[in-house]
């Protein structure tokens, strides 16, 4: 079992070391903590020298040891916070590497568990400076030096990867980050060009930033999507001019921040319960079809009115759950049916719409309806009961002059009433000779 006992660290450790510091991510909780000493217990329990909060980080978690010119990282094999001496996992990795202990050199990412990562990085203090005690506070004049400016171990702890280049995109100054994705970066070095850094859109968004930020002498912005091992990483860009000629780019990575947009806007155009396009992007989608149609006449389309026969009987005699799989195992066979660039949506309750691109006649429409009648006749297995559908569908084609969308819409939906009146399991084609009523 480890205790919390603090062996001598090697003699002359502490006139070699040079000044490191561990940048420390612990769930919510940012922490710095300059190394000055030989050696550092970590873990969960307060008494440790580094105590990170994070689940999944043990009372003991981990030791780190200099030894001669690098420190050295081994893990407790604890088990988390119940005191036992049984090993366990602790998760520990140094850049990406799963290990029990290892060697650790600036620039080296290491993760303790769940929550908790740091990076060992290195700062350059000021000559004849020490590196600053754990918790020392900085003064005015140590943060901004002579001219007010930030000193270059704070800068070092910043996230955003920071270049100076001229206007042959030359680079002249590269201030690396703390960020793992941001450090994988290649071809970001002094002497090197943008253009071996990025993809060509972002160095033409680099220049023509650059150039208006030199125009205005104020910041300019963009987000960019730069390939990284065949992913996109999200960053915004911001440029400020910097002397003659020269500019300054400021590289944060906004991955998590894009990811969380992209899940949001899905919520706002997918229907919650089948997954499918909901009523508003349905109707986006048809105006782009409509709006295609008007500028290319030999362009068609056609558009399906889905509702299903008899839903409400499942609902009240078999309850709103099999209801619900109901619908979603339809709206899957709905998918399986139609081609790749085609649309469906569920409108509401049990109603759905499909919107069919470039189609050649109105007799692929009619087709395409035949087989999801026919999809649609086979029993589903729901809720240990043998459930069966059906749905009357209106066709509308676009050989007529439609203007906007809720007209389409309105005649597929005229021509799926005339079907149920048919009968269940029917489909109907918009006549508009039979069809003399107003719009609704």
């Amino acid at each position: 079992m480890m205790t919390n006992a603090r062996p001598t660290p090697p003699e002359g450790a502490t006139a070699q070391r040079p000044h490191l510091a561990l940048l420390i991510q612990d769930g919510q909780r940012r922490q710095i903590v300059p190394l000055s000493r030989g050696y550092y217990s970590i873990g969960h329990d307060d008494h440790n020298d580094i105590r990170l909060a994070s689940e999944g980080v043990s009372r003991y978690h981990a030791s780190l040891v200099w030894l001669g010119n690098h420190y050295f990282i081994q893990t407790s094999g604890m088990q988390a916070s119940d005191g036992d001496d049984n090993p366990s996992d602790s998760h520990l990795t140094i850049n990406g590497k799963p290990l029990v202990a290892g060697h650790l050199s600036p620039g080296d990412s290491i993760v303790f568990g769940r929550g908790a990562r740091a990076r060992l990085v290195a700062v350059r203090p000021g000559p004849g400076s020490t590196p600053p005690a754990p918790g020392h506070q900085f003064s005015r004049s140590q943060l901004g030096g002579a001219q007010g400016r930030p000193s270059c171990g704070l800068i070092e702890f910043f996230p955003d990867l920071i270049l100076r280049f001229d206007t042959r995109g030359d680079i002249l100054e590269v201030q690396a980050s703390v960020d793992p994705d941001l450090c994988r970066l290649t071809g970001c070095a002094v002497g090197q060009s943008v253009t071996g850094c990025f993809d060509v859109n972002v160095v033409a968004n680099l220049f023509s930033h650059g150039q208006r930020a030199t125009e205005t002498r104020s910041l300019q912005s963009f987000e960019a999507a730069i390939s990284l091992d065949n992913q996109p990483l999200f960053c915004e860009v911001r440029l400020v001019p910097a002397g003659l000629g020269e500019h300054i780019a400021i590289i944060r990575n906004i991955t998590e921040r894009k990811r969380l947009e992209q899940a949001l806007l899905a919520d706002a155009i997918h229907d919650s319960l089948t997954g499918l396009l909901n009523r508003s992007a349905f109707m986006e989608k048809a105006a782009q079809a409509i709006a295609l149609k008007n500028s290319r006449a030999a362009y068609n389309f056609a558009v399906l009115f889905v509702d299903l026969d008899n839903f409400k009987v499942v609902n009240d005699s078999l309850g709103h759950w099999v209801g619900d799989q109901l619908l979603i195992e339809i709206a899957r066979k709905f998918k399986a049916a139609l081609r790749p660039g085609d649309t469906v949506a569920r409108l509401g309750g049990d109603e759905f719409a499909i919107l069919l691109h470039d189609i050649s006649s109105v007799a692929i429409a009619l087709e395409l309806a035949h087989q999801l009648q026919q999809r649609l006749a086979m029993p589903l297995r729901l809720d240990n009961r043998e459930v069966f559908s059906s749905a009357s569908i209106g066709i509308a084609y676009s050989d007529g002059e439609y203007d906007s969308v809720e007209a389409i819409l309105h005649h597929a939906d005229v021509a799926m009433y005339r079907a149920k009146a048919a009968g269940r399991s029917q489909s109907a084609l918009f006549d508009p000779a039979l069809d003399e009523s107003p719009l609704a």
